[in-house]
């Protein structure tokens, strides 16, 4: 679509769309939520988030979101923004390249504290690229940390697929 969008359409083209039909949505809250975002995984939070507030979400709501260098952070602005209307919403950034000048370095797991975790009976919201997802997979597994709902979504970059 990217390429059709730069180099094909025209104005007044009609297009034809569907879906979405993924997945990755958000389900009926019923417990406290982790989010777990790396990279442009951050877009579905951010529509979830919306929707939480408008629906008033009591329970908390925790999102990690991690890029590679300090130049992917971005829409924190808005995260910030959820933080001070959202009572419940609370979120924490980290950057995975060792020579960042950010204050959290490291990846998504490392950032995951056992508060956040509910003792399971959480549901846990992942979305980023391919090794991301797996690598929290792994962590989860690894560290007997069985969450009562679990959904991801894992992207790659056009023609990465």
């Amino acid at each position: 679509m990217t390429s059709y969008l730069l180099d094909g359409a025209h104005p007044g083209d009609q297009i034809l769309c569907k879906g979405p039909f993924g997945g990755f949505y958000l389900r009926e809250v019923k417990r406290p939520i982790l989010m777990l975002a790396g990279g442009t995984g951050l877009a579905p939070f951010l529509s979830m988030l919306g929707r939480l507030a408008e629906i008033r979400c009591r329970q908390p709501i925790h999102l990690i979101y991690g890029v590679t260098n300090d130049a992917d952070l971005i829409e924190v602005d808005t995260l910030e923004a959820f933080s001070q209307s959202m009572d419940n919403f609370t979120f924490t950034t980290c950057v995975a390249n060792p020579d960042s000048s950010h204050s959290r370095k490291g990846f998504v797991t490392h950032q995951i504290e056992p508060r956040h975790l509910y003792n399971g009976e959480l549901d846990i919201y992942l979305c980023g690229p391919p090794p991301m997802v797996s690598a929290v997979q792994v962590f989860f597994r690894e560290g007997g940390i069985l969450p009562a709902g679990f959904h991801y979504e894992r992207f790659a970059a056009s023609g990465d697929a």
